[in-house]
């Protein structure tokens, strides 16, 4: 009950929740449930786009990753999540969803075809 309750207001009151003080000392699970909730609140107000094309190039050190479209045009765009390396390599066909984040085209979500 109080996940859902700590849920709720995360979604409702994200900065009164997150920047009044606590009046008790919240479990790591509940930290753990805020964290989530609010990445997900704040990237779910983003438009996305789906886009689709082919591995070009990887570059982890730097978290960007190339991808090649149909009309031969290649586009680099940052990764958000790390583990999206351990799922693709050069050269396969994918499905990625972007999210202008920080000004940077990002990569939020990835599946391959």
């Amino acid at each position: 009950m109080r996940s859902i309750t700590l849920a709720l207001a995360v979604v409702l009151l994200p900065g009164t929740a997150l920047s009044s003080p606590a009046t008790d000392a919240a479990a790591p699970e509940d930290q753990e449930t805020v964290a989530v909730l609010t990445q997900s609140a704040t990237t779910a107000n983003r438009p996305t786009e789906t886009l689709r094309g082919i591995v070009d190039s990887v570059d982890q050190g730097n978290d960007t990753m190339k991808i090649r479209f149909p009309k031969e045009t290649t586009e680099q765009f940052k990764v958000q999540d790390g583990l999206i390396f351990n799922a693709v390599r050069y050269g396969d066909e994918v499905e990625v969803r972007i999210q202008n984040i920080a000004g940077a085209k990002t990569i939020v979500g990835l599946s391959k075809e």
